[in-house]
């Protein structure tokens, strides 16, 4: 006598074939309150990295022909102060970063009310749309529908699960955004990494 778990495997091997992904196909779910202060650490990291990639690189420029003593001091500081935070959000136990908090200013402000560079902690969320016309990297800035060549910049530190891919070129997404860290950039205008999540 044949099983109704038997009776209905062929078909369910007949479906596997035909659409890989309707046996195996789950929503999403969201991220718990503990994995999101998980990724948003390691994206501080990863934005403290790319920050330490830029300033080498800028190290490396003044040690050329026409740099000023006064700006490779500055460059080696700031390099040094970097490494350290790198290593403090590195060996941050697990729960102690912090929950992030909401953004009360417009996403396009070109101007903001957070004076202080450095890591975000806590993370500040933000609702943006994002339209791609390239695809993405480490680092990459997002192109922002309502801001301008004058800001807000938003580059990208970490993306939900771990690859930029997702965002297609081509397509235009309403998406969650963390602000992880400010970049050092002309006066109060807004330049960040960020963690990109609840992409639709």
């Amino acid at each position: 006598m044949r099983t109704p778990f038997r009776r209905a495997l062929p078909a369910l091997v007949l479906a596997a074939v035909l659409c890989p992904t309707a046996v195996s196909a789950s929503p999403r779910t969201e991220e718990s309150p503990a994995d999101l202060r998980e990724s948003l650490r390691q994206s501080t990291v990863r934005a403290i990295e790319l920050e330490i990639d830029a300033y080498t690189a800028k190290l490396q420029a003044a040690e050329g022909a026409g740099g000023s003593a006064g700006d490779r001091d500055r460059f080696r500081r700031a390099i040094e102060a970097l490494e350290a935070e790198r290593e403090r959000f590195a060996a941050m136990p697990a729960g102690e970063y912090p929950d992030p908090v909401a953004a009360a200013p417009d996403t396009a402000s070109v101007l903001d009310e957070v004076a202080a560079y450095g890591p975000m902690v806590p993370a500040v969320l933000r609702e943006a749309v994002v339209v791609v016309t390239a695809p993405y990297g480490d680092g990459s800035q997002l192109e922002v529908e309502g801001t301008s060549k004058s800001g807000p910049f938003f580059h990208l530190a970490g993306v939900r699960g771990g690859d930029p891919g997702v965002l297609k070129p081509g397509k235009r997404y309403r998406a969650t955004l963390y602000l992880v860290y400010r970049r050092e950039y002309f006066g109060f205008i807004g330049d960040y990494h960020v963690y990109v999540t609840g992409i639709r």
